[in-house]
C-alpha cells in the first residue's frame, strides 16, 4: 500500500514550549515575522478557575486543499501521492491566490526569495500582476513536512524531532505499525474547520475542546 502521511498533535502532552516553532524556523530559514509552524496561546476563565491552552498549528496538507484549484500555474502548488502539499519555487509567480484561499493561514509570501517563472503568460488569470515589476514578486512558502530534511534520511520533520513532550507524531497512517496509525485508531481525533470539507491530514487529540474556543477556531461539533 502506498504511503499516506499524517501529522498528529496530542494536546494532552503539549506544554507550550514553542520548540516546534523555533525548530521549524531554524531548519527552514523562515524569516522574521513569518511562520511555517506556530503555537497559539489562549486563556479562558478567571482566577481561581483560569486555564491556559496551547494550540500548535501547521499546514494541514488537506486531501482536498483549497489552495490547489486557485493556483493559475499548473504544478506551482501540488499534492504528492503521499499527501504532502508542496510549492515549486521555480514555477510560483507570486500572485498570492493560494495564500488568500488557505483557511488555516498556513501560507505566506517569502520576503527574501524572488520568483523565477515569467508571470506574463498568466496575466489573463491574474491581471493584478500586470502592473507589478517581476523583481518585486516573491514566492509562496509553507510547511512541507521538512521534505528536504527527510530526503536526507531523517524520519521526522524538525518540529517532531525536537518536541520533548512527544506531543507531535508524524508518519504513514497506512502502516498499522506506525505510532501515528496506532494513535489514530485508538484515540478520538479531530481536525480544524471540518465543515469546509478540505479533509486535513493534521489531526488533534484534544481532551478539552475549550482550546479551540480560546483560539477562536471551529472544530467538529463546537
Amino acid at each position: 500500500m502506498a504511503k499516506k502521511y499524517a501529522f498528529l498533535v496530542d494536546l494532552r502532552r503539549c506544554v507550550g514550549c514553542n520548540s516546534c516553532q523555533v525548530s521549524c524556523k531554524m531548519e527552514n530559514g523562515v524569516p522574521v515575522g513569518n511562520f511555517r509552524t506556530r503555537v497559539g496561546t489562549g486563556d479562558v476563565g478567571s482566577f481561581p478557575d483560569a486555564k491556559r491552552f496551547f494550540l500548535p498549528q501547521f499546514c494541514n496538507h488537506c486531501d482536498k486543499a483549497s489552495c490547489l484549484p486557485v493556483c493559475p500555474v499548473p504544478g506551482a502548488t501540488y499534492q504528492k501521492e503521499d499527501g504532502n502539499v508542496v510549492v515549486d519555487r521555480n514555477l510560483c509567480i507570486g500572485c498570492g491566490k493560494c495564500v488568500d484561499a488557505c483557511p488555516y493561514g498556513a501560507r505566506f509570501m517569502h520576503p527574501h526569495i524572488p520568483i523565477k517563472n515569467d508571470p506574463k503568460p498568466f496575466f489573463a488569470k491574474v491581471p493584478e500582476l500586470k502592473n507589478q515589476p517581476k523583481a518585486s514578486l516573491r514566492v509562496v512558502d509553507k510547511c512541507d513536512w521538512c521534505e528536504d530534511r527527510r530526503a536526507q534520511g531523517f524520519a521526522d520533520p524538525a518540529c517532531v524531532a525536537n518536541c520533548f513532550g512527544k506531543a507531535l507524531v508524524f508518519g504513514d497512517r497506512n502502516d498499522p505499525e506506525s505510532r501515528v496509525a496506532k494513535l489514530i485508531a485508538a484515540e478520538k481525533t479531530v481536525v480544524l474547520f471540518p465543515d469546509l470539507g478540505t479533509k486535513p491530514q493534521v489531526l488533534y487529540i484534544a481532551p478539552d475542546p475549550a482550546v479551540f474556543r480560546a483560539a477562536e477556531l471551529q472544530i467538529n461539533d463546537e
